[in-house]
């Protein structure tokens, strides 16, 4: 089992302030979202436009719509995860269905000035989908998840109230249920605070994780053609994120732990872009995404099962009887999620005869994105609270590195009004250290049927993944995780009207 230290321990005398660096992933590291067109050919839509997903890929290609069009799109996701811990396999499967896409383009083809058309839209998009499934089970004989608690308590110098009253979604629970003791000098002072449990004696444990939600975004999107030579747009974009978590995890004959987690954001942000069309056959296009402000509102509550309370002792419970302490319900923060640049290029091929009429085309997009520059703001003007976060992104700009994505994607005209359309993308390792092994890797294909009035397309999307999953975190000794492997079969189908 390979291992990772913690570059630091953060903590907080409220335990609602309790994201993990694992989180700031949630907004920078996942595959390219788009029409059921644009996810056929890998997402790479940087320099090829006339598609809904402009707005929110480079809106620059918004230019080349000369009619108006109103597009919806859903998806049917299945998820498999299979988990490595302590030489334990354990394997996981979900279903769900989604909205993929819905919006408008408002174009407008007369030459006015220069510009020799321009459109606006409206359009919603699912950056990512946060609904999935898993669970780890191995027997450790290394370390405890109740040594997190022990840590927290150690390293914010609890005495003995504090411990019991102030950290109640978890370590506060974990004194109680008398899974941690503190340990006390002969003058009866605290110095320390320790695991009940016999670390080191092949404790069984077992972790299950539920999530759902999304990463939308809602964009209005302006763009134009100068001599359908040059294609610029912009797009003011609105991300609405909504992320639930269940987590049970349990050590057998000792313990179970249930909590549950809310985050809820809405923000701004804004994306600029350019396509140039060099030839008939050959486009350049360039983009960039800024950060995106998001406002968070996060909630938590937790429930401890152990020999001391085998009837559940809550969060709840504690809140009803430390009720003098303050408890928030809820914790508001902001996260500023990385800036990203994407080069594109795409070459258009026709028929000897018909030099005029593309069969097809290549397009190709290399992203940069770097994950560690996610950033965790305080809207609360408590020292303890902005030194939480600034700690927080420490550990975030020294764990995560910049990584380059590529995607691929080719469509060929078939028949009558039929295209085939093929993809691929490869999503490198967000991770600064090396024995993590992550990445993403996508491989979709599709047929669409378009008029001049009408356009029906239909994907398939298989992406492979592997990261490193972390059941805890510990600030005394290295952090154990599980080896991941995650594939999502995606079935994308989309309905489209031109006028």
């Amino acid at each position: 089992m390979k291992k990772l230290l913690l570059l630091l321990f953060i903590g907080s005398s409220f335990q609602l302030l309790a994201q993990d660096p694992e989180d700031a992933l949630r907004y920078s590291w996942f595959t390219a979202q788009g029409t059921p067109r644009s996810n056929a050919l890998g997402g790479a839509m940087g320099s090829l436009g006339g598609d809904l997903s402009s707005a929110h890929i480079n809106p620059a290609g918004l230019g080349f719509y000369k009619n108006s069009e109103f597009l919806f799109s859903g998806k049917l996701n299945n998820r498999s995860n299979s988990i490595d811990y302590f030489n334990t396999n354990t394997t996981t499967t979900s279903n769900k269905f989604s909205l993929g896409n819905l919006g408008v383009v408002f174009a407008d083809g007369r030459k006015k000035n220069n510009w020799t058309s321009t459109a606006f839209s409206i359009s919603f998009n699912q950056i990512a989908d946060y609904n999935n499934h898993y669970s780890m089970n191995g027997t450790n004989n290394y370390s405890s998840f109740t040594e997190k608690f022990a840590d927290q308590l150690y390293n914010t110098s609890s005495d003995l109230t504090s411990a019991q009253q102030n950290f109640i979604y978890g370590s506060s629970l974990a004194i109680h249920s008398k899974l941690v003791n503190p340990i006390y000098d002969v003058n009866g002072n605290i110095t320390d605070y320790r695991t009940a449990l016999p670390v080191g004696t092949n404790i069984k444990q077992h972790n299950d994780v539920t999530t759902s939600g999304s990463y939308n975004e809602l964009a209005f999107g302006f763009g134009g053609n100068i001599e359908d030579k040059l294609y610029l747009g912009a797009s003011l974009t609105m991300p609405m994120i909504n992320f639930n978590k269940t987590n049970n995890f349990s050590e057998a004959s000792f313990f179970n732990f249930y909590e549950n987690t809310s985050s809820r954001g809405f923000g701004l942000g804004a994306k600029f872009g350019l396509i140039y069309k060099a030839e008939p056959y050959l486009r350049f296009g360039f983009t960039y995404h800024t950060p995106q402000l998001i406002s968070f509102r996060d909630g938590a509550n937790a429930t401890m099962y152990s020999n001391a309370f085998p009837n559940g002792l809550s969060s709840f419970d504690l809140m009803a009887n430390y009720k003098n302490n303050y408890y928030p319900d809820y914790i508001d923060y902001t996260v500023s999620t990385p800036s990203k640049l994407v080069v594109s290029s795409s070459y258009f091929f026709a028929s000897p005869s018909k030099p005029t009429q593309p069969l097809g085309f290549v397009s190709a997009d290399v992203e940069y994105v770097n994950h560690g520059g996610t950033k965790y703001y305080s809207n609360d003007n408590s020292q303890s609270v902005i030194n939480y976060y600034n700690d927080l992104n420490y550990v975030v700009k020294n764990t995560y590195k910049s990584a380059i994505n590529v995607r691929v994607g080719a469509e060929a005209k078939l028949t009558g009004n039929w295209m085939a359309r093929l993809g691929t993308g490869y999503y490198g390792s967000p991770y600064v250290d090396t024995q993590l092994k992550a990445s993403y890797f996508v491989f979709s294909g599709g047929i669409g049927y378009r008029t001049n009035q009408r356009s029906i397309d239909f994907t398939i999307v298989n992406t492979t993944q592997k990261d490193a999953i972390f059941p805890y975190r510990l600030s005394d000794k290295n952090s154990l995780y599980g080896a991941a492997t995650g594939n999502h079969l995606m079935f994308n189908i989309g309905y489209g009207i031109r006028f």
